[in-house]
């Protein structure tokens, strides 16, 4: 892809980040969009059909990345929960898009691919044997919840501390 073209398409994520932060995306225009990019709308529909094809591709990309942090580190809590927390002090779109603003897609994504990450073992590994299959199941459930809100605060919050910090702080409170 030319350079004016990956500067146009950049500009139009980081337009779209900037109006996340006001505005729910079911409330984002592609017209207001081209605005805050600085950049025609005939510009905009150069790159993509609608906002609903610029997050799909975007979303398509993170969803390949997350996948990959997961199946690389499938039994390595920690590096994984560490590159997930790397990926999202890098991504301002991802910070924006599991905001409340953001994109229900994208966080029931994370919190499956959590829920997936913590399985039914963790609870035997930690001595848990006595819960039954239901009782896994909402543990699971809790867990991956709690997993993705710790996110979310942390962006909220300005992410201020590291990765590793963060990383350190959700494993003291998994089994």
């Amino acid at each position: 892809m030319d350079k004016r073209k990956e500067n146009t398409k950049r500009a139009i994520l980081e337009a779209m980040v900037t109006c996340l932060q006001s505005q729910s995306f079911n409330d984002i225009t592609t017209i207001k969009l081209a605005q805050t990019a600085g950049i025609s709308r005939s510009s905009f529909y150069t790159h993509y059909r609608d906002k609903y094809e610029m997050i799909d591709s975007y979303q398509k990309e993170l969803f390949r990345l997350i996948e990959d942090i997961f199946n690389q580190h499938h039994s390595d809590k920690r590096a994984a929960l560490n590159d997930i927390f790397v990926l999202f002090q890098r991504e301002e779109l991802l910070c924006a898009l599991i905001s409340n603003n953001g994109s229900n897609e994208l966080r029931d994504f994370i919190i499956n691919k959590v829920k997936r990450f913590i399985d039914r073992d963790t609870f035997d590994r930690f001595g848990r044997t006595d819960l039954n299959a239901t009782e896994r199941e909402y543990g699971i459930i809790y867990f991956s919840q709690a997993v993705f809100g710790i996110f979310q605060a942390w962006v909220d919050k300005g992410k201020k501390e590291s990765p590793k910090e963060m990383t350190d702080l959700l494993l003291k409170f998994l089994p």
